[in-house]
């Protein structure tokens, strides 16, 4: 009975499969330690109805939205990792001082760059992954995302670069980790 009232306490309204309501128990512990480790308050994961929008969750004052997709994706720890980042980083206010819709596109997109290398520090920090280790989870992610677009005409999650652009800012932040581990074709 608790896990049932659990999981819909996370999940909203989403009818999840036992699989995922374990996959939303994971994910939240997962939070849970990274939230402690930097000190900060506690993030709430919530699951949403699938969406066509290409957006696997969202970070969102306090909350991860995590899309019901998402949990049975590859891409999971990946993103939760990128959505701790959001929060850690304290991306939660209107990034200030944009005046034009293309400054705002622009300094998004940095957002979203700095959310990945900051998914890394903390998939080593909580996770206790090594930088190559942690490196090629965020890329592997990316490198999905960006065959999806370039094979299937994705379109590009809102705020972000083409997922190859995002991929290259990666590498390119994390010089000392072996090109062949983390962009293998």
């Amino acid at each position: 009975m608790v896990v049932l009232v659990l999981g819909l306490t996370l999940a909203g309204c989403v009818s999840l499969t036992p699989a995922q309501e374990s996959k939303v128990a994971e994910v939240q512990r997962f939070a849970d330690r990274t939230t402690s480790l930097y000190g900060v308050p506690p993030v709430r994961i919530s699951v949403q109805s699938a969406t066509n929008l290409n957006i696997g969750a969202v970070y969102r004052q306090g909350n991860i939205y995590v899309n019901v997709r998402m949990l049975d994706s590859p891409n999971l720890t990946k993103t939760i990792a990128h959505e701790l980042g959001h929060y850690v980083l304290g991306h939660d206010s209107i990034i200030p001082q944009a005046v034009s819709q293309a400054e705002y596109q622009r300094a998004q997109e940095v957002r979203e760059l700095d959310a990945n290398a900051k998914a890394v520090e903390i998939l080593m920090r909580v996770q206790g992954l090594s930088q190559s280790e942690a490196v090629k989870v965020v890329a592997d992610g990316l490198r999905r995302s960006r065959d999806a677009q370039e094979r299937n005409g994705l379109p590009l999650t809102p705020g972000h670069r083409p997922a190859s652009a995002e991929l290259a800012d990666l590498l390119a932040r994390f010089p000392a980790v072996p090109t062949a581990t983390a962009e293998p074709r």
